[in-house]
């Protein structure tokens, strides 16, 4: 029984990239207005561009606070877009 309460989810960082990916495009689909765009070229630009080049391995953490700071810039732009303060 303490067995299943020790069990924990490791999420590898291919998972991790995947989810990320994902979850950078969804927030910049909101920013082309729903036009038929592939849009995955970018956020793995982006993902890319916010992971340091100087780790050699990357794992799920990184990739996390990486796509944390792109969401957060992007909730920002979206705010500054609505408030009509461009």
């Amino acid at each position: 029984m303490d067995n299943k309460k020790n069990n924990k989810i490791e999420i590898t960082p291919d998972e991790a990239l995947i989810d990320g990916l994902s979850f950078i495009s969804q927030r910049l689909y909101r920013f082309i207005d729903g036009k038929k765009t592939n849009i995955l070229p970018i956020s793995e630009l982006l993902l890319r561009l916010t992971i340091s080049n100087e780790k050699k391995q990357i794992n799920s953490e990184d990739i996390f606070i990486a796509v944390e700071q792109i969401t957060s810039l992007l909730e920002s732009m979206e705010k500054r877009r609505n408030s009509g303060l461009n």
